[in-house]
């Protein structure tokens, strides 16, 4: 059937009405009408489909739907549209997928019409409300495996359900690759944490007695001469962020060292990295309260950074990718910094943690050489 183009703007026109009007079945035939002409815009398919879902003709929604999508694949209305006619049909997967394509095409647009917002509010109650009943049946039938396999199978787990990102080693200045970009190392896996954290209380006496003497702490980010300024995210001679070292780019500072002696003896049976003339650092860090250490990246993922925390207000905590540890005094932390991390202390008190970082345990001592090899050549270069 061919349509004067007066007759189908009036078939439009009346269908439109017969829609207003609350009688879908007459806006179906005529929107109908107008398709098999021709004729019809692209609005008119959907149209059509919420004129059949109306009638109860769910067939005629989902092929008008389906053929509509095929033309315009980001077509919002259509996605919405046939994501909440799987929802009523319980065909919760198919709802699904349509359901987040459309909040995904609405993401990427702006000035949406208010009409949808209703519509993209109950996508999004859907895919929470599905999601959480997925995982928690997921996480039920696999129960015993997930008890067995361990934290590493669980963490893949959170990574795949969304409730966990990948995080990603993003060193600032030099990858080494086979590293697993782990955030955390744990303290018993490290033959020398243990005897360290049992002289807290001797190095923190040492610490005391710095402090009491009014010995000076400088911001930690300090501007080189003869180099650009770079404001680290407004930490650079901020005097929230300050440190006290022991080392200092691979050199003993004596003023301080030689005043904690017991702290250097403790520091002797750590494999402390050697990396030219960038380290060992070793330090007493502190954050002033109320402080916060922007999120940053180390300069090399062949280290590990460790935190023994001397004096940790209530509230004071380490993030490193996407997990969070609070630092208790005694227990050591022990990250890779070339994951994106930062710290806060949002106590009224001070907070003062010995900072230090060793090699990579899987780093065989030739791989460690060579390392040292080559930092040291590029500091020869620079003198």
């Amino acid at each position: 059937m061919t349509l004067a183009r007066e007759e189908a703007e009036a078939l439009l026109r009346n269908a439109v009405a017969a829609l207003r009007g609350g009688r879908p079945g007459e806006a179906q035939g005529a929107l109908e009408a107008l398709v098999e002409s021709g004729a019809a815009p692209p609005s008119a398919r959907l149209l059509l489909a919420q004129a059949a879902r109306g009638a109860g003709d769910f067939a005629a929604e989902a092929k008008s739907l389906d053929i509509l999508l095929e033309a315009e694949p980001a077509n919002l209305g259509a996605l919405l549209m046939r994501g909440a006619a799987f929802a009523r049909g319980e065909d919760v997967r198919a709802a699904a997928r349509f359901y987040h394509r459309a909040l995904n095409v609405a993401d990427r647009q702006s000035g949406l019409p208010p009409a949808l917002d209703a519509e993209l509010e109950t996508a999004r109650a859907f895919l929470a409300q599905s999601g959480s009943a997925y995982q928690d049946w997921l996480e039920a039938k696999i129960a015993p495996s997930l008890e067995a396999a361990g934290p590493r199978f669980a963490e893949a787990l959170d990574i795949m359900l969304g409730r966990r990102a990948v995080d990603l080693q993003q060193p600032s200045v030099f990858y080494y690759p086979g590293l697993a970009p782990r955030r955390f190392f744990e303290r018993e896996e490290l033959d020398w944490a243990v005897p360290l954290e049992a002289r807290t209380e001797e190095i923190k006496a040492e610490l005391e007695a710095l402090v009491a003497s009014g010995a000076p702490f400088a911001p930690y980010v300090e501007q080189e001469a003869n180099r650009p300024r770079n404001d680290f995210h407004g930490m650079l001679d901020n005097p929230d962020w300050t440190a006290l070292y022991l080392w200092r780019d691979g050199a003993r500072i004596a003023e301080n060292a030689d005043r904690c002696p017991k702290t250097m003896k403790a520091l002797d049976c750590l494999p402390l990295s050697r990396i030219g003339s960038r380290t060992p650092v070793v330090l007493f860090s502190r954050l002033t309260p109320g402080a916060h250490i922007p999120p940053h990246h180390g300069m090399l993922n062949s280290r590990l950074i460790c935190h023994l925390p001397l004096i940790v207000p209530p509230g004071c905590a380490l993030r490193v990718g996407s997990e969070t540890r609070a630092w208790e005094e005694g227990k050591l932390l022990i990250f890779d910094d070339s994951i994106e991390h930062e710290a806060r202390n949002p106590s009224g008190e001070t907070r003062i943690i010995l900072l230090f970082d060793v090699w990579r345990p899987e780093l065989a001592e030739a791989e460690r050489d060579a390392i040292s090899a080559l930092f040291g050549a590029i500091d020869a270069f620079d003198q």
